[in-house]
């Protein structure tokens, strides 16, 4: 019994101590032990997954099925259905067995909430849920949070950098665009107003291998080896790319207006200041102007 909701997860005795302990150090962890012929696992259930979404990551809900994971419900010394114990801070910290009323859940869930130093930030549950792969469900979550907030540039952002990470440019842009001028012009949001130009630099270009394959042709050739630096930043080589547009500014610095200088910048903004990789290309291109 698979559920859609970010919040709410099978687990085994493989991805225990992943889904389960790991993330009981940010926030409570409710395990449901249940079984298909369980009646009162069948009224727990639904419960618990309308909590689930209620509580919006203030709590996870892991569902775990007795009949296929024996060994870890005898681990837990599971001895009647449903039980469901609560793991905070890696530690088993209450046990209910039997279907309890919906108030005491939530009892217990305020209280050990109350616990957590300020609660998770939705950055953290995003973070936490982008590392488990759940990527789908921290775009949903994203979204939800916007119609809350539908003015919040720290929302728009995130998901415009998520979407990103998933090549969705035509979803990001809008987001972006629809920042204020001077949120635009900073960190983060510049970072990724440079990353949507090489998107659009990539756009209808051949293949990496093509590209270097016709630069090995001819290496005066200025708009196949942008195109280049572009596959190579949406691929995250990022010192690939500003090789690239170091050859450009060396080679040709007038082509299309100085695309050499301008990709290098585009990419000291996307990549920030203190990145490594800035601090020597933006020294070499120095350098090389002067």
């Amino acid at each position: 019994m698979m559920s859609d909701s970010p919040y709410i997860f099978e687990v085994d005795q493989f991805n225990f101590a992943t889904l389960v302990v790991e993330n009981s150090q940010h926030v409570p962890v409710l395990v449901d032990f249940w079984a298909d012929w369980c009646q009162p696992c069948q009224v727990l259930m639904p419960m618990l997954a309308k909590l689930a979404q209620e509580y919006r990551g203030g709590f996870l809900l892991a569902k775990v099925n007795t009949d296929v994971e024996q060994a870890l419900a005898g681990h837990f010394r599971v001895r009647s259905l449903p039980t469901v114990i609560v793991v905070w801070q890696g530690q088993i910290v209450e046990q209910l067995v039997g279907v309890q009323p919906e108030s005491a859940y939530r009892a217990l869930i305020d209280r050990f909430q109350s616990q957590r130093p300020g609660g998770a930030s939705l950055q953290e549950q995003i973070e936490m849920l982008w590392q488990e792969g759940q990527k789908e469900e921290v775009i949903d979550l994203l979204r939800e949070a916007l119609v809350d907030q539908p003015d919040s540039s720290e929302l728009k952002v995130m998901l415009a950098d998520k979407l990103l990470q998933l090549g969705r440019d035509v979803e990001a842009r809008p987001l972006l665009q629809s920042l204020p001028e001077d949120e635009r012009n900073r960190q983060p949001a510049s970072g990724l107003l440079a990353r949507l130009q090489f998107a659009d630099l990539a756009t209808g270009a051949p293949d990496r291998a093509t590209l270097e394959a016709r630069l090995a042709q001819n290496p005066a050739d200025s708009a196949a080896r942008r195109q280049l630096a572009a596959r190579c930043v949406l691929a995250g080589d990022y010192e690939a790319a500003l090789q690239q547009f170091m050859d450009i500014l060396r080679r040709d610095p007038q082509f299309e207006n100085g695309a050499g200088r301008q990709g290098l910048i585009a990419m000291f903004e996307m990549l920030g200041n203190e990145d490594p990789l800035v601090i020597t290309y933006r020294r070499r291109m120095f350098s090389l102007l002067h």
